[in-house]
């Protein structure tokens, strides 16, 4: 007889559900900048030297990241739905069964406000990577196409796609892109050899590189061109990844957290009973931190406390930081202790 999986197993194989369909809907949100780009209006803004009007033109706002909202939204629902089964059953069969609204006013509140925080620091990020890549290209005197081109991507001949380019990334992982760029084309050899440093490079160009720095002769700009986009291209894989796991884990336990306070609010039960308890997969690529808090229980409206000193309100909290919060795999779970109000 099989056994029933456990509340981590099963915890787990849900956030593993959800995790692509967020990680999709980042992509398709992505395809929605591309999909509208006006190439020759924003090169012709680059002629005039007019950086606000090139980045307007890219319309970075709110509306291109619905795919990423409504992804997220659902990943909240699921949270919520999740912790309500811990609510207990009334022994008053009269009373329904308490079932999770996301539609009650303080969960859209909560959704609201967290989904708005999300797209908010990710547009503002991308228009900080894009502005500074666009001073960037005026300040070297590069072609104000090629400065757009390095900026949206380039279409393939195949796919009708555009590829390459930083719309997407981390404003960190745009300025490695344009690092990338600069070694390439510098033709010199101790530069040329930081590249092959690059983690995320695609080693398939190696060979062009240690050519370059045996010859000396440097690499030709079609090909600068093909090594950043592949460049670009596996750091926006990275980006959705994170994005994905990270985001899929606060949206979760944000909806649990909401749940949770919908039923203390109607009555189902007190918060004095409600205690969180942190869960941490044991292996090397768990945070020492996190580590450190597995089981751990604190009261629904106190916060876990790291190591390094930083209060969570559960994992994925962004109260934690980039340093407690990104690619997160802890999960929370509730637990109810009716002898804890009768202290």
């Amino acid at each position: 007889m099989a056994r029933k999986p456990t509340a981590k197993q099963q915890i787990r194989k849900l956030l593993d559900d959800l995790e692509p369909t967020v990680q999709k809907a980042f992509f398709d949100s992505i395809d929605n900048l591309r999909s509208n780009i006006e190439l020759n209006r924003i090169v012709e803004q680059l002629e005039r030297q007019d950086l606000d009007g090139a980045l307007r033109l890219l319309n970075i706002d709110a509306s291109a990241y619905r795919p990423l909202q409504k992804a997220t939204e659902d990943v909240f629902e699921s949270g919520g739905t999740q912790a309500s089964k811990k609510v207990p059953k009334p022994s008053d069969m009269a009373t329904a069964t308490f079932r999770f609204d996301v539609r009650h006013p303080t969960a859209e509140q909560d959704l609201r406000q967290y989904s708005s925080t999300l797209v908010t620091r990710i547009s503002e990020d991308q228009r900080q990577a894009v502005r500074d890549a666009l001073a960037d290209g005026i300040a070297q005197g590069r072609a104000p196409r090629r400065t757009a081109l390095d900026i949206v991507g380039r279409l393939d001949r195949i796919t009708g796609r555009r590829e390459g380019g930083i719309l997407g990334l981390s404003n960190p992982q745009a300025k490695y892109v344009e690092n990338m760029r600069q070694r390439l084309l510098s033709g010199d050899k101790e530069e040329l050899k930081k590249v092959l440093t690059m983690e995320r490079r695609d080693k398939r160009f190696d060979r062009s590189i240690l050519e370059a720095i045996k010859t000396g002769k440097k690499l030709d700009q079609a090909t600068v061109d093909r090594m950043t986009g592949r460049y670009a291209d596996r750091l926006l894989l990275l980006r959705g990844e994170t994005i994905a796991r990270t985001e899929t884990m606060t949206a979760f336990n944000k909806g649990q957290m909401s749940s949770m306070g919908q039923a203390i609010a109607e009555g189902r039960l007190s918060a004095a009973v409600v205690m969180k308890v942190w869960h941490a997969f044991l292996d090397e690529r768990t945070r020492f931190t996190h580590r450190l808090l597995n089981k751990t229980r604190v009261a629904f409206n106190d916060k876990f406390q790291t190591a390094r000193g930083r209060f969570m309100a559960h994992p994925g909290d962004p109260e934690g930081g980039v340093e407690e919060c990104a690619c997160c795999r802890c999960w929370m779970e509730f637990v109810i202790d009716f002898l804890a109000d009768l202290d």
